[in-house]
């Protein structure tokens, strides 16, 4: 909102196109966007929702003689989010996994935030493991007891900015392969290490023994 100061009734001019956007407090542009916010002393020019293209100068000509004129440059910044830690996360089977969707450049907060899971809206979804909670500054979207179908991509799309996404990996746990089911093979008992070690000591000793046929020649 640009604000002019004045007692009297003002008029707003986009200087662009020297279009003529407000009339004390009537809308004169067939752009409906634009309106009057006034009080006392303050003419508020009000664009909502404002646009790239409403950047610019924008002139209030204040109703007295000589006419007085005041200039506001409007700059206009795109807003966007971002979910910390992507493009890509990895979570655990069975973990909680919590994303946050932050609103950056904003300059009011989101009057919703809906979030996607693989092109499909799960805010309102029955799936009691999701739970979504908005905040001042975005979303915060909570799934307990991660399922493996609980992966892929999710995105989050504010009303008053760019949507941001990320890709959910969900890792499930291995299991031991059968061999090492009894034991870690990296770590063996002190049973196992005397039967290898006996093992080892009986072949070399039969190694190094003499046949009877060479001790006795015929």
């Amino acid at each position: 909102m640009v604000v002019c100061v004045y007692v009297s009734q003002v008029t707003w001019v986009r200087r662009r196109d020297r279009q003529l956007l407000t009339v004390g407090t009537s809308t004169h542009s067939v752009d409906k966007r634009f309106m009057i916010r006034s009080s006392s002393s303050d003419w508020g020019l009000v664009i909502r929702p404002v646009t790239l293209e409403d950047a610019g100068l924008y002139e209030c000509q204040i109703a007295s003689y000589p006419v007085q004129q005041h200039f506001t440059l409007l700059k206009v910044t795109e807003a966007y989010s971002v979910i910390p830690g992507g493009p890509d996360l990895h979570v655990k089977q069975g973990s909680n996994l919590r994303l946050e969707c932050q609103l950056m450049s904003a300059t009011e907060p989101p009057n919703f935030v809906f979030w996607y899971q693989q092109g499909r809206m799960i805010n309102y979804d029955a799936d009691p493991l999701v739970q979504v909670e908005l905040t001042r500054n975005g979303s915060i979207l909570n799934v307990m007891k991660t399922k493996m179908n609980h992966g892929g991509n999710y995105t989050c799309a504010p009303s008053n900015a760019e949507s941001s996404s990320v890709m959910i990996h969900v890792i499930e746990e291995e299991e031991k392969p059968a061999a090492m089911h009894g034991g870690d093979r990296r770590n063996p008992s002190p049973a196992i290490l005397a039967s290898n070690f006996l093992a080892s000591f009986l072949a070399a000793v039969s190694w190094r023994i003499p046949s009877f046929s060479s001790l006795y020649p015929t």
